[in-house]
């Protein structure tokens, strides 16, 4: 699926826009996905994943 994070399975989610007015729009809200290298079983690999997982990955 495009727009996942491959780590946690994060993926659109849809909602509504509301303006001051309070007309109601539907609208989606995607995930903020970045493509990183890594290394798995010694082979080299792009991957998408969210900034949370990334922000914990840089952590750990």
């Amino acid at each position: 699926m495009a727009r996942t994070c491959e780590k946690c399975g994060k993926h659109p989610r849809s909602g509504k826009s509301i303006s001051h007015a309070h007309n109601v729009n539907n609208r989606i809200f995607y995930p903020n996905l970045r493509t990183i290298k890594t290394v798995e079983n010694g082979t080299p690999k792009k991957i998408k994943i969210c900034m949370q997982c990334l922000k914990t990955m840089t952590k750990v």
